[in-house]
């Protein structure tokens, strides 16, 4: 039942956007295309600036902390330090999608990335490690499918495609401050001030650069490619990430749907888990790289147009790289970060990216969409060959029982590093 309602939330999310992409991938063309793919990618990056690191900790926090007072001094302490990484996330990704975009859809690319980075203040994580997938579905998944539903008649009838955007960021706010009241009604739980909002970032510090480092590589492909590709190869480009990035949506609904389970408190046989959520996640791999490299062209040319198709090339290298990403994600949620091993992952998830990076760049600089789309590839591959050995080793070690910020502070410090 729990893989069911944490497997159909991330699917109804997948949904949402899929219902109005096909229209505004028609409506923008492949320059347009393009560019709004790139507001996209960067708003993910900036909603990853807004997590600062709660996406991966928090869910683990809240599934050792079984007691509601401390459930609702670890939403404080999230809503707070989020509250300021906002401040700080808009204005960059403002300002990033403003250098990268055309001038033709500018404010709607830019107005998307924002509505992304606002997806920073979902409550995902907290009702992920709660186990409450109902949660999951009413504050998460509940707003991006209301809002496509809410949008989509107005771009079928010819509405500007502005209007999706501001939809989208408001749905999510309003479901995001639901949550803090519902969650927060009636707490004793001791008050957060912006004091305590700022010691949080600092302890999150370590856990926040290897979520950046990874989605450095993980969302700048389609600004890389559409800063150095000629606008049709960029939108072929885009159509193919598209793609990718909705097939990783079933790689979290999977690692969600175990994560809960593997790092229960008492659970009798954790190493079982732990073989269990890795076959889930090889397997899932092995699907869906098989389906992007078979699939992918047709489906994107379907479901966005012929004029923005993807690759074949492009989409067996993406293919590649989910099978890569599907079978890390155990590896580093359930074993590495549990068990404190946020150098060994942070410097994993460096050398990642500088790889990726690095080959994405040079694919751009020298206008070949296929070494874009291999910078990916690479660096997925790097993650999963670095981490796979010693997250095995690691299989059959109970992980410490980390539950306060002030554990967390000590254990976690640059210091013991």
């Amino acid at each position: 039942m729990r893989l069911a309602g944490f497997t159909g939330a991330p699917i109804l999310s997948a949904l949402a956007p899929f219902l109005l992409l096909p229209i505004i991938s028609r409506v923008t063309g492949p320059g347009g295309w393009a560019d709004f793919s790139a507001g996209q990618s960067i708003g993910i990056l900036g909603m990853v600036v807004v997590f600062f690191g709660w996406g991966v900790v928090g869910p683990v926090r809240v599934a050792r902390t079984t007691d509601a007072t401390g459930r609702a001094h670890i939403l404080r302490e999230s809503l707070v330090s989020r509250s300021i990484t906002t401040v700080v996330a808009i204005p960059l990704v403002i300002l990033t999608t403003a250098l990268v975009t055309g001038p033709d859809f500018k404010v709607e690319s830019i107005a998307m990335a924002v509505a992304m980075t606002l997806g920073g203040l979902s409550p995902s994580w907290f009702c992920i490690g709660a186990a409450r997938p109902g949660d999951l579905m009413l504050y998460d998944s509940g707003p991006k499918l209301v809002s496509a539903l809410v949008a989509m008649p107005v771009l079928l009838m010819g509405g500007p495609v502005l209007f999706y955007p501001i939809v989208l960021a408001v749905a999510t706010v309003v479901a995001a401050m639901a949550h803090a009241f519902i969650g927060l009604r009636g707490s004793s739980a001791k008050r957060v001030g912006l004091g305590d909002g700022f010691r949080v970032l600092r302890v999150l510090l370590p856990t926040a650069a290897i979520d950046a480092a990874g989605n450095a590589y993980g969302t700048t492909p389609v600004p890389i490619a559409t800063a150095g590709l000629p606008p049709a190869e960029a939108s072929s480009f885009a159509s193919a990430d598209r793609l990718y990035r909705v097939g990783v949506l079933a790689v979290i609904a999977l690692g969600n749907a175990f994560q809960a389970w593997v790092l229960e408190p008492d659970a009798t046989s954790p190493a079982r888990r732990h073989r269990a959520a890795i076959i889930a996640h090889v397997g899932l791999g092995v699907f869906g790289a098989v389906g992007l490299a078979l699939l992918g062209p047709w489906a994107s040319g379907f479901i966005f147009g012929a004029a923005v198709a993807a690759d074949p090339l492009t989409c067996t290298l993406f293919g590649a790289a989910f099978f890569c990403i599907s079978s890390a994600t155990p590896f580093i949620r359930n074993i590495l970060i549990p068990h404190g091993r946020y150098r060994f992952v942070l410097a994993t998830t460096l050398t990642a990216s500088v790889v990726g990076v690095t080959i994405m760049t040079l694919g751009s600089i020298n206008g070949l969409e296929s070494v874009v789309a291999a910078g990916v590839a690479a660096a997925e591959a790097t993650s999963l060959l670095i981490l796979v050995v010693p997250g095995l080793r690691m299989i059959n070690t109970p992980a410490p029982h980390p539950v306060t910020v002030q554990t967390a502070e000590v254990e976690g410090s640059p210091s013991s590093w």
